[in-house]
């Protein structure tokens, strides 16, 4: 009897807090941007783009595998690590640390295309997620930057979206530097209110790029 009952409890407790088995697990693999930089969990971005599209009917789990100054190297090195989490597909959100510190424009690209390509390889769709420079950049640099994006949405026929924190900064005329309430005052990463206006403007692209989905389940 005692045994029964062991095993009755241990069923019942999986069964609550288990995920379902069939849940889509969509995967974002980032920086700071994406991880919620001295954000409460609830605030992330992560969190809170899984609640938007849970409100519109997706049976779906957003993973974070995003780390705080993050580059696309360094995204090498964790790749192998966030493929062991199984993920559905994947939002690509990687290169703004590389375009602080100055690295070559080829470097940037050139592992970008191998953490496409391997996931991929492994039948992981991709949805890439641009990012700018920083006005601190030579004006040449910031455009060989953004184009990366681009031409990696061309040439693996991806789903872009040109900018993670498009509406959050304002140009001030005269001023070289960006103004936006919408950040922490680091002056860089978003608050509660930027993640949210993050999370809007990003919904309609990442719901296009679950269509694309087959094996995404709606309730």
């Amino acid at each position: 009897m005692r045994l029964f009952l062991f095993f009755f409890t241990f069923l019942f407790s999986f069964s609550v807090t288990a995920a379902p088995l069939d849940t889509f697990r969509l995967m974002v693999f980032g920086d700071s941007l994406a991880a919620g930089h001295r954000l409460p969990k609830k605030d992330a971005f992560y969190t809170r783009l899984e609640q938007a599209l849970q409100d519109k009917g997706y049976d779906i789990q957003v993973i974070n595998a995003s780390k705080s100054g993050e580059t696309t190297a360094g995204g090498l090195k964790r790749q192998e690590k966030a493929l062991d989490k199984k993920p559905d597909a994947v939002l690509l959100e990687l290169g703004v640390n590389d375009a602080i510190r100055g690295y070559p424009i080829a470097d940037i690209r050139a592992n970008l295309e191998t953490l496409i390509e391997t996931f991929q390889t492994n039948n992981i769709p991709v949805m890439l997620i641009g990012m700018q420079a920083p006005p601190t950049r030579p004006i040449t640099y910031q455009q060989q930057f953004s184009k990366i994006y681009s031409d990696l949405a061309t040439q693996y026929n991806l789903i872009l979206y040109p900018f993670f924190m498009d509406g959050i900064f304002t140009r001030i005329p005269g001023s070289p530097l960006p103004f936006s309430d919408k950040v922490l005052n680091d002056n860089v990463h978003p608050n509660a209110e930027g993640v949210s206006l993050m999370v809007d403007r990003i919904l309609p692209t990442v719901q296009e790029f679950l269509e694309t989905q087959q094996d995404i389940i709606q309730k």
